[in-house]
């Protein structure tokens, strides 16, 4: 519990003595999980932070006489938070002492509990005032033959009385909380990037303030007047865990245009297979320097914990039963983790979508990514088939945050191949499978969304990330250019030159062509070498008849080069497995006048789904991809 102090001077006289007292005002206050406060159930309550007056020259009785007094707590602060009136404190959540004898200990008991030839203070009774205050009526008694003066008390309200230990029960309660985290302004709790205030990610707070009056009644002329006094007790509410989506270590993938497509390039540092694609990681986190309780106020913080630790026994990811001591409540069946994936174009039919702590996406015991595993979760698709949501149980959750990864990483899950990434307990990789045989779609995955929910009988609210982006799928461009004359080792009066350029900013494409002969069959094929971004470069039709040399073994396939009855007839195509877009310019030379044709508008450009681009194609082709 955290405690500021600041003095106050507070003037103000007791009507029996005539004495000057002077007040201090000591702050405190305790920080509360945002999350374990329901934003429907107003019925849920806290117990009120401690509230302590530093009275100089305090209250006094002559011999065999009393001094009445009261002192309120008045809630404030975001929201209309109200005490709870079907709980009022006792005397037992109240202690005073004399901090100028010593801290001696000043007896405090309900009203008529003064011992006769004794003094003391007894609390005549707490009333509800209005909805918001709650008054505390004292009595300073004095059943002795001199006068008592109290001198320097200090008293606090919800505290523990050293003479008297309280209960729960004993202590003042506020309640109809979802009032106050309602005032928030963003409803998201979450967080994206490295900010912590992003998205929604606001602080609220309740207040106390403490007042003193003279007499018995509510209102008089009292302490409570003077210039200056301040707040002196409050609850702060606090986002206590991030969740966070991003890319991460993922990389952008390409399909391959030479395998129809259906599945994707090979990845350098190992992340994934040609099925197996690591999407980004949706990673828990505990806000920095922040200590924040569950509503017991009691054991441990609300906070992420490794479920490896034993001491940590009961903590995310494991499923637990419902608690208020810093226990994250998620269900025991059903949903916990919701992964929300838009997407450009779609995804490819019969896509598996599962979660490991490592993004190589290996599952260790459990079988490879995207077998049957404790880490795979379910999915469902829009109805425009563009937004997957994939679903995880607590148990997928504590078999990908516990895999132990036997491949890349070595036996330990410790350092291993290039990168060397180490398996980790508080992120999640997001891994998408595809079957191999269907078409790849070249998606974008941004604003991905991640929910962390809570079992559905708990206050708890659900925890919601920022939108972040994944890694995104590429690449799989053919070009056919269709009115193309190729070279068929004689010297003719026509021949053609055409102009690959590379428009990307980022990517350099890999280029391969290919001949696609008049009756439809695949023909030779070759490597045309790559472009650097922005970069272009002229072929001739010699130039690419010298590169495709490599024989198509795609049934059915005519490997006897372009000429015969039919040459002029011969079409190429260009693909490039990592660019996404690329143009072509087609020219027609003739060798004997000098004359050149541009012929760019006779060709087809093929983004294995036209919706990858905002530019109408008309793809004639029946085939897809370079068939090797």
């Amino acid at each position: 519990m955290k405690k500021l102090q600041v003095a106050v001077a507070v003037t103000g006289l007791f009507a029996a003595t005539g004495s000057v007292m002077a007040a201090s005002i000591s702050q405190s206050g305790v920080t509360i999980a945002r999350e374990v406060i329901s934003k429907t159930n107003n019925a849920q309550k806290l117990r009120a932070p401690s509230v302590t007056f530093n009275y100089d020259n305090g209250p006094t009785a002559n011999a065999a006489s009393s001094q009445d007094f009261n002192v309120t707590l008045q809630l404030g602060g975001a929201g209309t938070p109200t005490w709870d009136a079907t709980q009022l404190p006792t005397h037992k959540s109240i202690s005073a002492n004399r901090r100028n004898n010593g801290g001696t200990n000043v007896i405090i008991t309900a009203a008529g509990g003064t011992a006769g030839g004794a003094s003391g203070l007894e609390l005549l009774g707490v009333d509800v005032v209005t909805a918001n205050t709650l008054r505390y009526r004292f009595r300073l008694v004095n059943n002795t033959a001199a006068s008592v003066n109290l001198g320097d008390l200090q008293i606090a309200f919800n505290t523990v009385n050293p003479l008297d230990a309280p209960a729960a029960t004993d202590y003042a309660q506020v309640t109809t909380l979802s009032n106050s985290i309602n005032a928030i302004v963003g409803s998201t709790i979450g967080t994206g990037g490295t900010s912590t205030g992003a998205c929604g990610n606001e602080d609220t707070s309740i207040t106390v303030t403490a007042r003193n009056y003279i007499g018995s009644g509510d209102g008089v002329i009292g302490e409570s007047t003077a210039a200056g006094v301040l707040n002196n007790g409050y609850i702060l509410f606090a986002q206590a865990l991030n969740i966070q989506v991003g890319k991460g270590v993922a990389v952008n993938r390409s399909t391959n245009p030479n395998l129809s497509n259906n599945v994707l390039t090979t990845d350098a540092a190992g992340f994934g297979t040609t099925t197996v694609m690591p999407l980004g990681f949706v990673k828990f986190t505990n806000k920095a320097g922040l200590d924040a309780w569950d509503t017991s106020i009691a054991g441990k913080y609300y906070k992420f914990r490794d479920s490896g630790n034993a001491a940590d026994a009961g903590e995310l990811p494991a499923a637990v039963a419902l608690n208020t001591d810093g226990d994250i409540d998620l269900p025991d069946t059903g949903t916990a983790l919701q992964v929300k994936i838009p997407s450009t174009v779609g995804f490819a039919s019969g896509s598996v979508f599962s979660i490991t702590n490592n993004p190589y996406c290996t599952t260790g015991a459990s079988g490879a990514a995207g077998t049957s595993s404790g880490a795979n979760g379910a999915v469902t698709y829009s109805a425009d088939g563009l937004l997957a949501t994939v679903t995880f149980t607590a148990a997928n959750l504590s078999a990908a945050a516990n895999n132990v990864v036997t491949t890349l990483l070595g036996s330990t899950g410790a350092t291993g191949a290039a990168p060397g990434y180490v398996a980790t307990t508080d992120r999640y990789y997001v891994c998408m499978t595809v079957p191999g045989n269907a078409l790849i779609p070249n998606s974008a995955f941004n604003g991905v969304t991640a929910t962390l929910l809570k079992q559905t009988t708990s206050d708890e609210q659900a925890n919601v990330s920022c939108p972040g982006d994944f890694a995104s799928l590429g690449g799989g461009i053919k070009i056919d250019v269709r009115n193309y004359l190729p070279y068929n080792g004689a010297t003719t009066e026509w021949t053609s030159f055409v102009r690959i350029i590379n428009n990307s900013e980022t990517t350099t494409a890999d280029l391969t062509g290919q001949y696609i002969r008049a009756d439809g069959k695949y023909g030779l094929w070759g490597s045309l070498g790559s472009l650097p971004a922005r970069g272009a470069k002229y072929f001739s039709a010699k130039e690419i008849s010298d590169a495709l040399v490599n024989a198509s073994t795609e049934a059915g396939a005519d490997n006897t080069g372009p000429g015969g009855i039919n040459g002029n007839n011969t079409r190429l195509r260009i693909s490039s497995a990592a660019a996404s877009t690329l143009r072509v310019q087609n020219y027609f030379y003739n060798n004997r006048t000098g004359q050149l044709l541009e012929a760019s508008s006779a060709q087809g450009a093929d983004f294995v789904n036209i919706e990858a681009s905002s530019r109408d194609h008309i793809d004639q082709d029946a085939q897809t991809g370079i068939k090797k």
